[in-house]
């Protein structure tokens, strides 16, 4: 048998094992999501942290849990089922993860309101593991009981049940009865962890401007000479721009997954790094944007949403990438997609995602173009707290021009109408918004701990202290992920390229594979995911896929976190590898 005959074997019976193994995770059922309309076109050194990863012990099966009956059914209005219960890391959980677990609720209801959730992991009879209030989660205020890093999973190993039991608010009034669920989950082997996760740890770097902590064996490890070099470059176009210095350097958690729209800041600055990015902007102008949300901080403490974000994006001059904001805010008129003002500041974040941000930052320019930078900062420190974000915005708008959020707006809405029109933005515009709000359902229905709203998203300096490394890790990474994915990635590209008929293709391509429930059942996502299965047979992880008919070029990674170039050509035969870097090498060495 020749090596390159050997070295096919190996692979296609690795690719066996890991498709058995990933069978064998529990996935929770997704709720369906509305489909998206696209319509017609009109550097130091790296330095390893201490706190490594600790090595879990040998994993053995442990005893199973407590056969302990549930209580007798009876009528709750605290009844969940398995769905409103996740484990984080997702999608599965190896042994020697420290499991995190969020319990869902339907909302802060007067039954609701002081709820309290218990998780029991060693049978009811135990005391409980812990036990949380249900309160608001993330930037959607999602409704949950979150229990971060409450179950070691050390040494356990195959099926285990876990209890959740939700009681009343305390009180001496007569109280509804709780309520006890148990949901099952599987363990996998702790040897099972698939790469780069099996081999990462913290490491740390430094530039001018900032501290960059991020984990080994990923892209940002290979890339980060380039991630700070632009990092500096944008923090010092920030500070710049806003007029204010900054204090101290500014740490950065660079994410080994996409979390949300790439980007969050909090304590720390959060930002994906990854090749194969479905969201991946300019990371100039991602730098940029993180670093207003830090250094405007220095002009004000308390200012709206809507301000805040439309501020990053102005000063980083768009939101995904360099884009003239005054006349795509007047292709949102033509595409009769503008939210007013008022109700904008009140209801940013549930507000489509790409609008909201778009019209905040066009606003803020025409109100620099008319009253100066100088007047602007000097209204954007004068907010105070108000019953609403619109209120405050009014209160901050009149004190600093004389004038309403209403009267400010319709002045704006006729400049914008001035403008000429523009069919390349608008069309530009309107694949935007078709290919985020795609992304943002494929994360919904299946990466969830992904989907901005309530994105898992675990303080990261704690996370390095204790050596954890999944939760920046882990994700959805069978066939179908990556072939959605990488068709999403394909998307951008087409986008950016402003071939407008491929960029649409694909997306309908990935609603149709959603709608469906599987990539099988959409033509050209089927063609896709044929690319994925022979890439993936060939021991290679798809990062960017480029499909012509009979022909693909692949980016693809084998030896993580190095990126190879693959050529495809389709056959009678199906799908086969003509060229792969460092197999061939090793070909030619046997021979």
């Amino acid at each position: 048998m020749s090596w390159r005959a050997r070295i096919g074997c190996v692979r296609r019976w690795l690719f066996v094992l890991i498709i058995l193994l990933t069978a064998c995770g529990l996935l929770p059922g997704r709720a369906a999501t509305p489909r998206p309309t696209v319509a017609p076109a009109s550097p130091s050194a790296m330095v390893a942290v201490a706190t490594a990863t600790p090595q879990p012990p040998v994993a053995t099966q442990a005893p199973a849990a407590s056969k302990t009956p549930l209580p007798a059914a009876t009528t709750s209005p605290y009844a969940l089922t398995a769905s409103d219960v996740h484990f984080e890391p997702d999608p599965q959980l190896y042994s020697g993860d420290v499991a995190s677990i969020v319990v869902v609720g339907p909302g802060p209801g007067s039954v609701w309101q002081g709820a309290r959730a218990k998780i029991f992991v060693d049978g009811l009879q135990a005391p409980p593991r812990s036990q949380v209030d249900f309160g608001p989660y993330g930037i959607g205020n999602q409704w949950q009981a979150t229990f971060t890093w409450a179950w070691d999973t050390s040494g356990l190993l195959g099926p285990r049940t876990v209890y959740v039991e939700v009681d009343p608010p305390a009180s001496k009034d007569t109280q509804p009865v709780s309520h006890t669920l148990a949901v099952p989950v599987n363990i996998l082997p702790a040897s099972a962890r698939p790469a780069p996760e099996a081999g990462a740890q913290w490491a740390s770097a430094e530039s001018d401007c900032c501290i960059f902590h991020f984990l080994t064996h990923t892209a940002a490890a290979r890339d980060i000479d380039l991630i700070r070099s632009t990092a500096d470059a944008a923090l010092a176009h920030d500070a710049t721009a806003l007029g204010v210095q900054r204090k101290d350097k500014i740490t950065f958690t660079l994410l080994s997954r996409l979390m949300g729209n790439g980007g969050f800041t909090a304590n720390e600055v959060s930002i994906t790094y990854i090749d194969r990015n479905a969201a991946a902007g300019d990371l100039f102008t991602l730098f940029a944007h993180e670093g207003t949300h830090v250094l405007d901080r220095q002009i004000a403490r308390t200012r709206p949403v809507m301000m805040t974000e439309g501020l990053a994006v102005y000063v980083a001059g768009g939101h995904f990438k360099a884009e003239p904001l005054d006349t795509r805010a007047a292709g949102l008129l033509a595409l009769n997609r503008y939210v007013p003002l008022a109700e904008l500041a009140n209801t940013f974040y549930t507000a489509q995602h790409e609008v909201g941000y778009l019209e905040a930052a066009a606003f803020i320019q025409y109100l620099v173009a008319q009253y100066g930078w100088p007047s602007f900062r000097q209204m954007y420190g004068s907010f105070n707290s108000a019953p609403s974000d619109a209120q405050m915005l009014d209160a901050a708008l009149r004190g600093e021009y004389g004038k309403s959020l209403s009267v400010l707006e319709a002045d704006w809405l006729a400049h914008l109408r001035a403008l000429p029109p523009n069919p390349t933005q608008v069309d530009d515009l309107r694949l935007t918004i078709a290919l985020y709000d795609t992304l943002r359902r494929y994360q919904k229905l299946d990466d969830p701990s992904a989907y901005f709203l309530t994105a898992w998203l675990p303080d990261g300096s704690e996370a390095r202290k204790r050596g954890l490394v999944a939760d920046f890790i882990r994700h959805p990474d069978g066939p179908d992920n990556i072939t959605l994915e990488t068709m999403l990635v394909a998307a951008s590209q087409a986008l950016n390229a402003g071939d407008d008929e491929r960029t649409r293709a694909l997306l309908d391509g990935v609603n149709g594979a959603l709608d469906a429930g599987s990539p099988a059942a959409n033509p050209l996502a089927a063609e896709q995911l044929a690319v994925v299965q022979q890439v993936l047979a060939d021991g290679y992880e798809p990062q960017s896929i480029s499909l012509d008919q009979d022909a693909a070029t692949v980016e693809a990674v084998t030896d993580w976190p190095r990126l190879e170039h693959l050529s495809l050509r389709r056959g009678a035969d199906g799908w086969q590898v003509l060229a792969s870097g460092w197999l061939d090498a090793l070909v030619r060495f046997g021979q």
